[in-house]
């Protein structure tokens, strides 16, 4: 699978590089030991095998997630998800973009949250900073956290978009498709690399959370620099 808080988010609309996959350290640390590449010491062994776990629960999560092979396929699971209120349903049924964007904020997060135990200082921005980042941090999954923070609230605006009577019309191109209902409302669908189809609705939002999140990221990372400069110049 792709790359995939109190929550703040950025707005900008660029996307940023998909970075690489960062390990998990959860150690309570204030040592200055950052590296720009943000080295961090290996997990112990019995958070190495629950990582591990995890990981492997969620790749076969994903090699056995049906995917919607048509446009009126996706929205019927779209849509059949809301009415029944499952979050986790409404993830599932979510395009490839954005439930990997989703992932990859979640994974900006667990590398933020590291450094910040590691590196910062002992004293309130560490507390503050770990605070903010540990609960996407520490989740399980993406879909856990969609499913438990982002659903109560969007399904309810989700709703006008479920109807019987949608008819699904072509995009732009061969991997955009509408549900059009009577009411005049749309429901995007977009076609993954995956080769399945999902509901793409929430994709200019989650690129503005993404962007957030990597934002929030960079300002971890150059903090921690700055940090490391100066017990650099008081060790002199």
């Amino acid at each position: 699978m792709g790359t995939p808080p109190g929550r703040a988010w950025l707005r900008p609309r660029a996307r940023p590089t998909r970075g690489r996959e960062p390990s998990i350290t959860l150690a309570h640390n204030s040592a200055f030991r950052y590296v720009r590449g943000v080295r961090r010491r290996s997990p112990g062994p019995k958070l190495a095998i629950a990582l591990t776990l995890i990981a492997a629960v969620g790749a076969g999560a994903a090699g056995c997630r049906h995917k919607s092979k048509s446009p009126a396929e996706a929205y019927r699971r779209f849509a059949d998800a809301v009415r029944s209120g499952d979050g986790g349903a409404v993830f599932d049924a979510l395009d490839q973009d954005t439930r990997w964007a989703y992932m990859t904020i979640q994974k900006w997060h667990r590398e933020a949250y590291d450094i910040v135990l590691s590196n910062y200082p002992e004293g309130p921005e560490r507390e503050r900073e770990g605070h903010r980042f540990e609960h996407w941090a520490t989740a399980s999954s993406a879909r856990d956290l969609f499913k438990q923070e982002l659903a109560p609230a969007l399904l309810p605006t989700f709703q006008p978009l479920v109807a019987d009577d949608a008819t699904i019309q072509p995009g732009p191109d061969d991997d955009h498709a509408t549900a059009v209902l009577a009411s005049g409302a749309r429901a995007p669908l977009a076609h993954g690399k995956d080769g399945g189809w999902g509901f793409a609705g929430l994709d200019k939002q989650v690129d503005d959370e993404k962007n957030r999140a990597y934002h929030d990221l960079e300002v971890v990372r150059a903090s921690a620099a700055d940090y490391e400069r100066a017990a650099a110049r008081a060790g002199k």
